[in-house]
């Protein structure tokens, strides 16, 4: 069981990890989007950083609570 917990935890930090990146991803596009006063680019840029900022809160919540219901099964 202990694999198991440490596997989904894994895999939580790396959708928090890649939901990091899409949100400098985002900010990088949304910066160039403004300097070059581009809104299309802003748009995808502030669309870049929520996708991304949803993505790290989702997988590292919905990872602590698989690892919280894991620890309650009883065989």
């Amino acid at each position: 069981m202990d694999l198991i917990k440490t596997v989904i935890g894994a895999l939580g930090v790396a959708g928090t990890i890649r939901g990091l990146f899409g949100v400098w991803s985002g900010w990088e596009e949304y910066s160039i989007g403004k300097q070059n006063d581009d809104p299309q680019r802003q748009t995808r840029g502030q669309s870049g950083m929520i996708y991304g900022g949803m993505m790290a809160a989702g997988a590292a919540s919905i990872a602590a609570a698989i690892v919280a219901a894991l620890g309650g099964l009883r065989f």
